[in-house]
């Protein structure tokens, strides 16, 4: 709109200045140009051209503040032409150069500029100047001149106050990667956030400082004001799935699972043929707990594995490459361990081989790369394999499942012989089939070689181990503390110190950690049955009648609970 205004006032003034060439025509109009119409007296005048009279006193040059006028909008015009489309930059610069040299205020304040150039006028002249400077030619700092002197003129002008966030994240990369951390480049990163900032306020939707600002605060820590920007860029460009990546990804920064899950359901309705974002989906339903929701979204994932290897490629779908492979085996394993917490040992255990199958599949196919390649991706592959073969196992444990778990963590000591967790789970797994001599030396092996890491879980088993055989109960009890003192809510690790007491004949200490064990794991049989010790030990023998019948609703099979109520009835 200011550019038409500009153009029309130089029309008018072009027209004035030519008017004074105009010559007047002073013919009569003879009766044959009437086409046979007849004339009388009366109609005679109407007809008639009156004589001009050149006005030979008339002053009809521009005055000069007209002129001014007129070669400063022309300027611009020419200015603005030349930078248009890059045509010709330096002959648009010099344009600029000479309009401000002209008109602008060089210290002086807006109130001396001429009655026909405003301080927004101005304003854009030195913002169009500083974003030549800035894209096309170069100069960082006479762009920043240029653009706080535009600022200063008007100060809620967006494309320069843009213009100057746009320098300052320049400068601020620039400083980063020179890899400069002193006081000037804090000054310079709190500013551009500022200047950002007020940018937004200026213009509550202009999505690119939103994301300027979203990217910069994220990188620099600030995940509040990042997540801010893009939340307003959810709004502003709703079905940009880019967006609620960005955002879903910073809630899971900041732990903030529940809003997480509600930006990638929102990138899966945008685009529900990307891949990446159902496995991250599923991955946070399974943080939250929602195993059914996992479950199903890996499903939905290999689902489409499957019909992609019969449809042809389309724009908006993943290729079947690497990557694809990398989710389908996050699919799998994800689905293995939803399915854990549902009781499903069977279905656990097939896709979670399924993935440690995939996986041994990559490695394999790498051999075909450079040697340096494929003995980096190999090694991290390999790692993988040892993670995902050791939660199997830890599966088989839970399920009571101790040959299969002694197998799977065979296989992961046979890469690695010092693998502690697979010496712990497998020491574990010798407990359980009353194996003690390898269960107490592969978990000793484990703790001592845990010096910089903590095992609890191997603490507690050793501990617990020792307290059935009823000996180095001592060592057995500093075991367990050592265990809780990395999981103090832990209702197994409360069991097994109870336990230790129970043996040591500490009846009190004994019966308060069981009591607060149950609490944690109400419905375990096992912990009512050590409870129901203590207090049969301690002579409370109707707190111990009432725990083993709870014991017995739990497991009305368990020949043991029922042969140990009987006795105890039997005492009455």
């Amino acid at each position: 709109m200011r550019y038409l205004n500009m153009l029309i006032i130089l029309v008018l003034v072009t027209c004035f200045i030519c008017g004074h060439n105009l010559q007047a025509q002073n013919e009569e109009v003879s009766p044959s140009s009437t086409d046979n119409t007849v004339l009388n007296s009366d109609m005679v005048g109407v007809f008639e051209t009156p004589e001009l009279v050149a006005p030979t006193d008339a002053n009809t040059e521009l005055n000069t503040e007209m002129g001014d006028a007129a070669n400063f909008y022309a300027t611009v015009m020419w200015a603005i032409y030349n930078g248009t489309g890059e045509q010709n930059v330096r002959e648009s610069k010099a344009a600029y150069d000479v309009l401000i040299e002209e008109f602008g205020l060089e210290g002086e304040s807006p109130d001396a500029l001429a009655e026909f150039v405003s301080p927004h006028d101005l304003s854009f002249i030195y913002t169009e100047r500083a974003t030549l400077q800035f894209n096309i030619l170069q100069n960082i700092p006479g762009a920043e001149d240029d653009v706080r002197q535009a600022i200063a003129l008007n100060p809620e002008s967006v494309p320069a106050t843009w213009l100057l966030a746009q320098i300052l994240t320049r400068r601020v990369f620039a400083s980063i990667q020179e890899n400069r951390r002193d006081a000037r480049t804090q000054a310079l990163q709190e500013e551009m956030l500022t200047v950002l900032k007020r940018v937004i306020e200026l213009d509550p939707d202009h999505h690119r400082a939103h994301y300027y600002l979203g990217t910069m605060a994220r990188d620099l820590g600030e995940i509040e004001t990042a997540i801010t920007s893009f939340k307003a860029l959810t709004r502003i460009m709703p079905f940009d799935d880019q967006f609620h990546t960005e955002l879903g990804e910073l809630y899971e920064m900041q732990n903030r699972l529940e809003e997480a899950l509600l930006s990638y359901e929102r990138v899966v309705t945008i685009l529900p043929e990307q891949l990446s974002a159902r496995n991250r989906l599923g991955q946070l339903y399974l943080q939250t707990g929602d195993y059914p929701g996992a479950i199903k979204t890996f499903l939905a994932i290999l689902t489409r594995l499957e019909a992609q290897t019969a449809e042809p490629r389309t724009a908006n779908r993943e290729p079947r490459t690497a990557n694809i492979s990398e989710t389908e085996i996050e699919a799998h394993y994800g689905i293995g361990l939803a399915y854990q917490e549902q009781s499903g040992l069977e279905k656990s255990e097939f896709h979670i081989m399924h993935a440690i199958s995939l996986l041994e599949a990559r490695v394999a196919s790498m051999r075909g790369g450079t040697r340096r390649v494929r003995s980096a991706d190999r090694v991290a592959l390999t790692m993988r394999l040892q993670e995902m073969r050791h939660a199997l196992g830890q599966i088989y444990l839970r399920f009571n499942a101790p040959r299969k778990a002694i197998n799977i963590f065979a296989k992961i000591l046979e890469t690695d012989a010092n693998y502690v967790q697979a010496l712990s789970g497998i020491g574990m797994a010798y407990q359980m089939l009353d194996d003690l001599k390898r269960a107490e030396d592969y978990l000793r092996k484990a703790i001592e070689l845990s010096s910089k890491s903590e095992l609890p879980d191997a603490y507690n088993a050793l501990g617990y181990l020792y307290a059935e055989q009823g000996i180095k109960l001592d060592e057995a009890a500093a075991l367990v503390r050592r265990a809780l003192k990395s999981a103090p809510t832990s209702g197994a690790y409360l069991d097994s110190l109870g336990f230790i007491y129970f043996k040591q004949g500490k009846l009190d200490a004994a019966i308060e950690n069981l009591e607060l064990a149950i609490r944690y794991l109400p419905d375990t049989p096992e912990i009512l049955l050590h409870l129901a010790d203590a207090y049969l030990q301690k002579g409370l023998k109707e707190k111990a009648l009432q725990t083993l019948e709870q014991a017995i609703r739990l497991e009305p099979d368990n020949a043991e609970l029922r042969q140990k109520l009987d006795a105890v009835k039997a005492r009455r």
